[in-house]
């Protein structure tokens, strides 16, 4: 069964008997609002979208697992970023709080100044107004959902795997932290240890290597919000992000999916279910430890 929040978020249930494993996808959103408007062209704007994660990990319900996906483009708002992550140069006027920005000194924060490749993407700064629906209408309902749907496996089976879910350029861009450097396959990462346990991280990454793909723990990317704001591994919560390369499956100049996609799709399928089946035998043995 779906769930809609019309423009927002997509949330899809297990077709099967149900385990404590949630997958959520951010970042693949392609319904730009109608206001959307950048002086930068379209293709530079869409590469920054995770395109086709959600097709990758469509067999979560099928699995037993919970998935929800953003159905905006992290351009517009990104739900993987604090809302407190802002450049003041973007706000025309004056932020009713404190700011924090990390990774908006780089362009990419909650409300990307610049392109993957350092363009300036704005016509002009945005409102208080303007930030503040967004964050109510996009960012806010997100992080609700998702907290909700933690919350319930966590009080019905004393623990939950959280998989963040996202795709990776081939090369790091000049905008990120491994610029000029080739990527391995996949990435995972757990906020340098915090978000999750070692064991679990080390569990999903030789998942992933067993499939025969290479496979780097926090290594170009940590995490984000999204695993700091949910990952707390001593009350049984293991989130962690999982990258997985474009080049694997999509040409990044079309856009299209290449021969590879089918095969990518089904060996992310057969890491999934390696996934929960850990979480179901969990759930079998009674285990509500960490």
């Amino acid at each position: 069964m779906a769930y809609l929040e019309r423009g927002v978020f997509l949330r899809f249930d297990p077709t099967v008997p149900p385990v404590p494993l949630m997958v959520d996808v951010s970042r693949s959103g392609r319904e730009y609002p109608a206001e959307f408007r950048s002086m930068v062209p379209f293709t530079v704007l869409h590469d920054n979208v995770s395109m086709y994660v959600d097709e990758l990990w469509g067999d979560a319900p099928e699995l037993g697992a919970t998935m929800l996906y953003a159905m905006f483009p992290s351009f517009w708002i990104d739900a993987n970023r604090n809302e407190l992550d802002i450049d003041a140069d973007l706000i025309d006027g004056e932020w009713p709080v404190p700011l924090n920005p990390t990774v908006s000194k780089r362009g990419l924060g909650l409300l990307k100044s610049k392109s993957r490749y350092g363009e300036p993407v704005h016509e002009r700064k945005l409102t208080v107004a303007e930030i503040m629906e967004r964050l109510d209408k996009y960012h806010r309902p997100y992080y609700r959902e998702l907290a909700q749907n933690i919350e319930r496996m966590k009080q019905a089976y004393g623990f939950v795997y959280h998989l963040s879910c996202h795709c990776m350029s081939a090369v790091g861009a000049p905008t990120h932290p491994d610029a000029g450097q080739e990527r391995a396959d996949f990435c995972v990462g757990n906020i340098n240890g915090t978000s999750s346990s070692d064991g679990f991280i080390e569990f999903v990454a030789e998942t992933i290597r067993a499939r025969g793909y290479s496979c780097t723990i926090n290594t170009p990317y940590t995490g984000g919000e999204l695993n700091a704001r949910f990952g707390n591994p001593a009350e049984g919560i293991e989130s962690i992000m999982v990258e997985i390369n474009k080049k694997l499956f999509m040409d990044t100049k079309s856009f299209r999916k290449t021969d590879g996609f089918d095969r990518v799709k089904a060996d992310v399928s057969a890491i999934l279910k390696t996934v929960a089946d850990d979480a179901r035998a969990r759930v079998s043995a009674g285990s509500r430890a960490a």
